[in-house]
């Protein structure tokens, strides 16, 4: 079975790459529908892999038709997270396939996974925080805040663009400020969201933390001039817990007797909220774009100089 995929040798060098597909005799078949560009996570794995000099295929959200025709949401398990920029792909029994309920669009449906990075934050502490600060407001963060807005937290989000300020408005979000705004308050929040995790917004984080306080860092953790002792020194005298937020560390599946939550239900609870009508993803999307390299190729390079004025882009292949 041929498939095509979507490869980067550099951030200009791309194709949609044939290959020889040749599924397991138990694997699922997924055609796509829809895939959802990551901007955060795959431009950073492109210019990583250019580094190296190694070509990448990026993606890692798929919304697609099982062997049935239905529609489902795709979360791979970790050896199959890569290459889901493709027409069509194989994966195994430890994947989760979710079937997606009508009021739910195709296009939306992407949205899914960037809930459940942020919902896991919110499940893994010992009690709903009441005071919540998301740093970032790209996907990730736009939808960790309207997650702690749906659980009646009290939420800031804190972004340095003006332009992603006025889309998490857009989006219902209530408060947002700027990194230096002087309503922010040193030891005033129960939980931080770091969606960018540099020298600068881990030490943020640490500042505005109250005593007690944790931090999830749901971004990449970036190099950087912050010294290791500056924040123990505040994890150690103010009890700080700062905990990786990279959901692929979570179980993927419901396992019987283990308390801790899912990705599997959280993707259920996720389905839920969105279908009635509890989140606003619209404004997020840049724009839909057919599975044609050029307008591939354009939406990349948007996201990649422009991404104050390009949030996210959804590749739509049937």
């Amino acid at each position: 079975m041929k498939q095509k995929v979507l490869t980067f040798r550099s951030m200009d060098d791309a194709e949609l790459e044939p290959s020889e597909l040749v599924p397991s005799p138990d694997s699922m078949l997924v055609r796509t529908i829809c895939s959802t560009i990551s901007p955060g996570t795959e431009l950073f794995c492109i210019r990583e892999a250019v580094k190296s000099g190694n070509s990448t295929r990026p993606g890692y959200i798929l919304t697609g038709k099982d062997e049935k025709g239905k529609r489902n949401f795709l979360f791979p398990a970790m050896k199959e997270s890569s290459g889901c920029h493709c027409d069509v792909k194989a994966v195994g029994k430890d994947s989760i396939l979710v079937p997606l309920p009508e009021g739910i669009s195709d296009e939306e449906s992407g949205f899914l996974r960037f809930i459940n990075i942020g919902l896991h934050a919110f499940l893994r502490i010992p009690k709903l925080p009441e005071k919540v600060c998301v740093i970032g407001l790209g996907p990730v963060g736009n939808m960790a805040c309207q997650t702690a807005q749906i659980l009646g937290c009290e939420i800031i989000g804190v972004d340095v663009s003006d332009r992603r300020r006025a889309t998490a408005g857009d989006c219902g979000i209530r408060s947002t400020i700027r990194p230096e705004d002087p309503a922010r308050k040193d030891k005033e929040f129960d939980l931080v969201i770091d969606t960018v995790c540099s020298s600068s917004t881990l030490a943020s984080a640490s500042a505005i933390l109250k005593d007690h306080g944790e931090c999830s860092m749901i971004g990449i953790v970036k190099d950087g001039d912050l010294k290791a002792s500056d924040i123990m020194r505040q994890i150690w005298n103010r009890n700080l817990v700062f905990r990786s937020g990279w959901e692929m560390l979570n179980p993927l599946k419901k396992q019987a007797g283990d308390p801790q939550v899912s990705t599997e239900d959280n993707l259920l609870r996720a389905i839920n909220w969105m279908k009635s009508g509890l989140y606003s993803v619209k404004p997020l999307i840049t724009g839909v774009i057919p599975a044609e390299i050029g307008a591939i190729k354009d939406s990349y390079s948007r996201l990649d100089k422009k991404p104050d004025e390009n949030m996210c882009f959804v590749i739509r292949w049937q």
